[in-house]
This record gives C-alpha cells, structure tokens and sequence, in this order.
C-alpha cells in the first residue's frame, strides 16, 4: 500500500457524514464535570512566575522547564527507531493539540529535540486552549477535506473520525516498528481507538478512577482508611459517619454527588449490575432495578444523610471540589489528581481501589490520542513524529502524569512526587479489571448528558422523586440514541 498516496474517496463526504461530524462537535464530555472525565491538565507542571512564556527559539525553556534540565534529560534518554526512512528532503507536517501554556513549553522543547534528531522534518504546531474548541475547528476543516497531520483525539472524539473515514489505519506502521511495544499500552483501554480489530490511534495518556481519601479526616474520625476490601456500602456508611459541621466548616463525607457523565456506569451503577445506556448505547436502562436502586442509594446520601454537598451548598463554595480543599473525606477520581495533590500540603492523603459492590469491581479506562488524518500528505513524517511523541521515552520526556506506556509511570512518579505504590497501584488497576466498558463514546454522549443533567438536579433538588426523573431522563434520552447507529 502507498502510505502517502491520499485517498480521495475517503474524503467524500455525503450529507449523513457532514451531519455525523456537526453531531460529533457536540460530543465532548465537559472536561471538570463532576463524575466525568476531570482532567484539566495531562502535563505536570509547577507554577509560572511570568505567566504566559516567551520562549527563545534555540533554547526553549522557562522557570517550570528550564532549558538546561531538558537538555540533559533528552540526552540521558534512549530515543527509539523506526523501520520508517526520515524523508530525504525537507518536508513540514502539522501537528495540531490542546494545551495550556506551562505543558506547551515541553510541547515545544520536545519538538526542539525531534528536529535536531530528524533536521529534514519541519514541524508547525497549532494550539486550542480547550477541547471544544480544538474540535469545533477541526471538524470544519474535516468538512473540507484539509486537516493537520498529527491531530489530538480525546477517547469520545474516535470513533465518530473513524467512522466518516477521516483516519488513517496505523497497523502497517506499528508493524514497521517492531520497538512500539503494543503490549507497554494498556489494553483494555484502547477499545476507544479501534474498530474491526483496526487500530487508528494511540493513546498518549491512560488512567483508571481511583477513590482518593483524607487521611487527616479518618485519622480524626478514628477510622480505619479505606483499601482494597472495602464495598461500596462501606464507603457509604463511613460517608455518613464522617459528614460534620455546617457552612464553610462543614466536612463532607463524599463528593462529588455522582450526576449524569460519560462514565456514570462504570463508576457508579456497574458495581451494582446496572447501567446508564446498555453496552452498545443503543437504549437507556437507567430505570432498570439495578440502577435505579445505585441512583437512590446516592440521593439518599445527600437528601437524608447530607453527606454529599448539595447544589446550593457548591454554589457557596464556588464550584471548588471541597475534596481538595481539605473538606471532604473520600473523592472518586482519574489517578491523573495524584500530581494536583502531591503539590499541596494543606492535608495528607491516600489512594486505593474504587469500592465493589454486589456485582464486582468496576473502574473506567480513560484517556486521550493522537491520531493520523488520511489527508496528510506527509504520512511517514507523520508517523515518526508519532513514534517518538507516544514511546515510553518520549512520554518520560514530557513527564506526563499519567502515561498510557506503563514502562514510564515509575520514572515519572518518582519525577513528579507521585507515591511509588500508588503508581503499582494504577498500573495494577488497568492491567486488571480498568476498561473502556461503561462509558459512554459514540456521537449521542454530549446530548444524552445535556439532557439528563438538569432533569436529575431536579431529583437532587428534591422537586422530583427518584422513580420520575429516571423515567423522565429515559424517555427525553432515547431519541437522541439514533444518533449513535453511525456507519
């Protein structure tokens, strides 16, 4: 096969496909909601003392990544190599990401590097500050045929591309790489970037969900901290148990209340044998006795128990996670928070298994990826850009803090502060039972949570009773589900 032959047919995209993209540009999940994906930023970073960088293009650096200590890193690491030949003259490829400014300068410092390692390829970088709108320009450009050749693509993004044949298959270029190592990746979390045994992006970071505790507040309480035998029923009885004061004081036992999310199944009705959407999205089961008995056992937390702060109580304290300000005791999260907490000392904390319930243990898989457009023009380039960016070297390089290559979670926890046997712990997570199931990925997502968000603040509220606004959110939901039956 031609690898930089571009393949017009693929780009032809009828009436359906156009309106299959328009609904995949309101398909992200809000990064930061709570019980969804709340990664705010994948790249360690320390504060900036002069805000927005100006970097010198010879030697890109600032306080948080000091030339220097890039320089040295890059030296010390061993860079992998492809059976994929550098081009034999200059060639320019885009890469096009979201980032803030402080994970940009290593962006930036990474490309310095690359380019000294492969002088014929020329690299433009394109920078949206959010998701939504890196993907609102992008899918406009998809429209037209035009797009970058190495493109960010979070895990709810994927399958849509893959879909309207905006991708270009990888498996050819994996085999011409004999050190990618398919088996550093987590497996179970790359049903996000597949179809028909295809591959068509790697993922550049991966994690699990963990429950996070305050080991101050247990230790106040005179509570053993949570571990691995711990139940969800457990959970929620030392959330009762360690819910106190009132106001600005008051401690919660658990937050945040879980809400409609992209991964509401995984983390919270699974361990229950219920279920969100049914393992294809192709109907709403929420009203479902399994689930529906998940969703009343955390209403009644917060409505009876006042365990979980209400929505008037976050309004109060300005949408801040009371977990990390040192008022609550346990908080459910992507492992990527180990770095936020490790910064802070306002209070000890702790991280272990989520909680099982009657049916098991479940946790989400979740992570983003780059990915290859099939209109780049310059597909080997693209592909030893993509090599190295994704290699557990490049990955160590660029101290993420929650890599999808297991062989860098050890050298980048030590780097970045993150507790050794909390790292083993995540990597056990995902090799054992963390996985894409549960989670919602396909075009509809974005609307089913829009619309079944406010219908359960009302149950939260207390203006609806569990068993109406389940059947509510299920009636209003399930014709948005056409919209998942895509090609």
């Amino acid at each position: 096969m031609d690898m930089n032959r571009l393949d017009m047919n693929r780009l032809q995209l009828n009436r359906r496909r156009m309106l299959a993209l328009a609904v995949a540009a309101a398909a992200v999940p809000v990064l930061g909601a709570c019980g969804g994906d709340t990664r705010k930023q994948k790249h360690a970073a320390a504060p900036v003392k002069s805000g927005v960088p100006t970097l010198d293009p010879n030697r890109p650096g600032n306080e948080t990544w000091p030339f220097e200590e890039a320089e040295a890193l890059d030296n010390s690491l061993t860079w992998p190599k492809t059976d994929v030949a550098d081009p034999a003259s200059k060639v320019a490829i885009t890469v096009a990401m979201t980032s803030d400014v402080i994970a940009e300068v290593r962006n930036t410092q990474f490309d310095f590097f690359f380019k000294k390692r492969h002088p014929n390829i020329e690299i433009k970088r394109e920078i949206s500050p959010s998701v939504d709108d890196f993907l609102t320009k992008y899918m406009a450009q998809a429209a037209g045929g035009v797009l970058p050749d190495v493109m960010y693509n979070h895990y709810s993004w994927t399958q849509n591309f893959i879909a309207n044949n905006i991708l270009q298959l990888l498996d050819d270029y994996v085999a011409k790489t004999p050190s990618f190592d398919m088996d550093d990746l987590p497996q179970k979390g790359l049903a996000y970037f597949q179809r028909d045994g295809k591959l068509y992006g790697l993922p550049t970071d991966m994690a699990p969900k963990l429950l996070f505790f305050n080991k101050d507040l247990f230790d106040k309480a005179g509570i053993k901290h949570p571990d691995e035998g711990w139940t969800v029923d457990k959970m929620l009885d030392a959330a009762r148990k360690m819910t106190s004061g009132s106001g600005a004081e008051k401690v919660y036992g658990f937050s945040p209340m879980p809400i409609p999310s992209p991964d509401l199944s995984a983390v919270f009705l699974m361990p229950h044998g219920g279920r969100f959407l049914n393992a294809d999205e192709s109907a709403v089961v929420i009203t479902e006795p399994a689930a529906a008995k998940a969703m009343g056992l955390w209403l009644d937390l917060l409505l009876k128990d006042k365990a979980v702060p209400s929505l008037a109580e976050l309004q109060l304290l300005e949408k801040v996670e009371p977990f990390k300000t040192g008022h609550a005791a346990m908080h459910i999260n992507g492992a990527w928070l180990m770095t936020e907490l490790s910064k802070q000392k306002a209070f000890k904390w702790g991280a272990t298994h989520v909680p099982k319930g009657p049916a098991g243990r479940f946790t989400p898989a979740v992570g983003s990826a780059l990915v290859m457009p099939a209109s780049s023009q310059n597909k080997d380039a693209a592909w030893i850009y993509m090599h190295e960016f994704l290699s557990s070297t490049g990955q160590q390089f660029r101290r993420i803090s929650a890599p999808a290559r297991q062989s860098a979670w050890e050298p980048n926890a030590e780097a970045l502060g993150i507790p050794q046997d909390i790292a083993k712990l995540v990597k056990d997570v995902l090799a054992d039972y963390a996985s894409t199931d549960g989670v919602m990925k396909l075009p509809a997502n974005k609307k089913v949570v829009n619309t079944a968000k406010p219908i359960w603040e009302r149950a939260m509220l207390g203006k609806t009773d569990l068993e109406s606004a389940l059947r509510e959110i299920a009636d209003k939901v399930t014709p948005l589900l056409a919209e998942n039956k895509i090609a």
